[in-house]
Formats: C-alpha cells, structure tokens, sequence
C-alpha cells in the first residue's frame, strides 16, 4: 500500500505531519480529517537512495532507547501528554524507520489507543519488557514513573555491556595487529631471504627450514587456508542457528576460562536486574520470569528459567531448579531464598545484581591489565622467533665469506 507525507494542522491549531498509509491520494485525504488533522500538503512519500534507511538493522540502538525513555519520563513528569510527548519525540528522532514508527503511535494514540497495545505492534523497536511496564504505568496511573525505571534499567543494562565489551575490544583489536604482523612476516618478508638461501650450499638451521616450509606452503597454498576459514565460519554459523547445537555452544562458552566467568556473571546481572525491575512494577510473577527468559542470550539459562517457571506453577520455589545447576553461584541461591521467605525477593534480586555489577567491574579491569602485556610478551616471541630464523643462517654465510 502507498505512503503519503502530509503536512497540515490538527484539531487544536497545532502543526502536524507525518506519514500515512492509504490506496489513493484521496483516501488518505480522508482518513486524515477523520483523525481531526486538515492536511495542507499531501503527496506520495517515495523512498530513494538519499531518503531510504541507511542501516540494514530495523531496530533501535540501546543508547537511543536510554535517551528515548528518559526525554518520555522526563515529558510526561513536566505534565505534558502522552500524545505531545510522542510528537516531540518523533520530531527528535534520527533514524527514520523509528521515526515514521513514533509517528504511527502518535496517531494510534490520537485515536484512543493505550500506548502499550501500539507499542507492541513495533516489538522489533520495543522490548516485552518496554511494553510490560508501559502497561502497568498506563493501569496505575504512573506513566512517568514507569519510563524513568525503564531508562534506569536499560541504562546500567548498557553501560555494564560497555565495560564489558570496552575491557575486550583491546585485547582483540591487539590480537588482530599480532595475527596481521605474524601473516607479514611469514608471507612478505620471509620470502625475500628464501632464494638468497637456496643458492648458499650450507645447511640450513633446523628453526629456518620450519620457518621457511610454514611460509612456503602459506604461499602456495593461501586458498586452503581461506578455506578452512570460511569452513569453521560457515559450521559455526549453522550451529548457532540449531536450537540443540546452540545449548552446547553457549554451555562451552560459560566454561572457557575466565571469559566464562565474565559471561556469566553478566547473564545473572541481567536475571537479578529485570526481575527486581519488573517485580517492583508489581508484574505477575510468572509473566516476569516468562519476560526475563527473553532478555537473555544464553540458552542453558533460558533452560533453567524454563524450569523455574514450572517449578512455581507446580506451588514450588523457583530457585529448586538453580540449586541443580552449576551456572548460580550458592550466593545467589541463598539470597533469592531468602527474599522469598521474606517477601522482599524484588530487594535482594536488586542486591544481587549490585554485587555481581561490582564484580564484574572489578573482573574486567583486571582483565585488562593482565591480557596487554601477555599479548604483547606473545607477540614479541613469535616474531622474535621468526627473526631469529631468519638472522641464523647469515651468520653462517658471515663466516663462510670470511674463511
């Protein structure tokens, strides 16, 4: 069906525009001045290569979503309404497939609909979590307050990503210059002294011969090496996307050594955090654990969730399942326990994920400190090595030349 820009006014005076989807001109015409809106301008919106969206990906980037919920939050507590808080919003937003989505919103919710049903239509741009506690700001009457906890949420959800990712992206980009390094010197430089050692008469070192073979055989062979590659790529990829693949994947990845740990620790932050977010908001607490299941990433804890959840619709506690699992620490197990014999499970929840945050800072710096000069104590022994290899031989012609 087409789109229509249109610019024009609506039923209190003020300037509206937007987009909208109808079969003719004069059909979206009509639907306008049924939402109330005299439209001025309308023709036919036609993406090309300046207009059209320029990122593949259809949804929103979690720093946007932080600054998207607290400007609402922030709206909406100076008493400015649902509707012309979205408007203002809208008009503020970059990206323009989320843009024409705030406008759809705006007129859905002109046309009485609650905010949480028109989210939800949009699901690629808003959490079942966004949506969830949408729902319950809308019924308790504390709209505002509900943005507020979710861009709370989502913020220290982002900003634990990013110390995480920030403590890694070093190391890595270091090991990719090492990788770069070592492919220079095996394939660009080693082989300006292979002939200059073919035409001498004397043995080579045992170190060079092995050198000079590996840089050899990546020389003439190179396409096996981009095959095995883009083999381990390929195998990888198709068992990320098989469902029982993919368990024991993420099962290997909480075991690697120290990475492991990081990764789960982060998973039960995450658990700990939208429970207590959504516990708070006095969300059912099936439905919260249904919710949290879907914030993580890792399948063995989906798994254990999954067992939660039956575990509380059979009368039972939900940590019975966790205390048959290695991957929640004894600690976490103690204190949920303890939350819900006391009524206050949102608070330890919060508590538990407060210390694990703390840990996991504590983790990554550490980290960071250790892994650079281990790289580079790798890095300079390899290439130490390949240069020795090299060197070895002229010392030999050096005598030779002499004798």
């Amino acid at each position: 069906m087409p789109s229509y820009s249109y610019q024009g006014r609506d039923q209190y005076g003020k300037k509206a525009r937007g987009q909208v989807d109808a079969e003719t001109r004069v059909n979206a015409v009509s639907v306008l001045r049924e939402r109330g809106i005299a439209a001025t301008e309308v023709f036919e919106y036609k993406e090309n290569l300046l207009t059209k969206e320029l990122s593949i990906s259809t949804r929103i980037n979690p720093r946007d979503l932080v600054i998207f919920l607290r400007q609402f939050a922030a709206l909406l507590d100076a008493g400015v309404s649902v509707v012309q808080s979205v408007q203002v919003l809208e008009e503020q937003a970059e990206q323009k497939t989320f843009k024409r989505t705030l406008i759809s919103i705006r007129e859905q919710v002109q046309e009485g609909e609650s905010l949480s049903i028109a989210m939800e239509k949009y699901n690629r741009f808003f959490p079942p979590m966004v949506i969830q506690l949408t729902r319950v700001g809308e019924v308790s009457g504390n709209l505002d307050e509900a943005m507020l906890r979710l861009a709370d949420y989502y913020e220290k959800r982002y900003e634990m990503r990013q110390k995480v990712v920030s403590a890694l992206i070093y190391p890595a980009l270091l090991g990719i210059v090492a990788i770069a390094v070592l492919n220079v010197m095996l394939y660009v430089v080693v082989p300006q002294f292979t002939a200059m050692y073919a035409s001498s008469n004397n043995e080579l070192p045992q170190l060079t011969q092995i050198v000079l073979a590996v840089s050899e055989f990546g020389n003439t062979y190179w396409w096996v090496n981009i095959t095995i590659i883009s083999l381990v790529v390929i195998v990888f990829y198709a068992f990320w996307r098989n469902e029982t693949s993919k368990y024991y994947l993420d099962y290997a990845m909480l075991k690697v050594p120290i990475l492991g740990s990081i990764l789960q620790k982060t998973l039960i932050i995450e658990y700990a955090r939208t429970l207590s977010s959504l516990f708070t908001s006095s969300v059912p607490i099936l439905q919260s654990m249904s919710i949290t299941k879907n914030v993580l990433n890792n399948t063995v804890f989906k798994k254990i969730v999954d067992e939660s959840i039956d575990s509380v619709e059979e009368g039972k506690s939900m940590s019975v399942p966790m205390k048959n699992s290695w991957v929640f620490p004894p600690l976490v197990l103690h204190m949920i326990a303890i939350g819900e014999q006391t009524g206050n499970l949102d608070e330890m929840l919060y508590k538990i994920a407060s210390f694990y945050e703390t840990e996991v800072e504590h983790i990554t710096d550490r980290l960071r400190t250790l892994l650079e000069p281990i790289l580079i104590l790798i890095l300079s022994v390899v290439v130490g090595v390949i240069v020795l290899s090299v060197v070895l031989p002229m010392f030999d012609l050096y005598e030779n030349i002499n004798f």
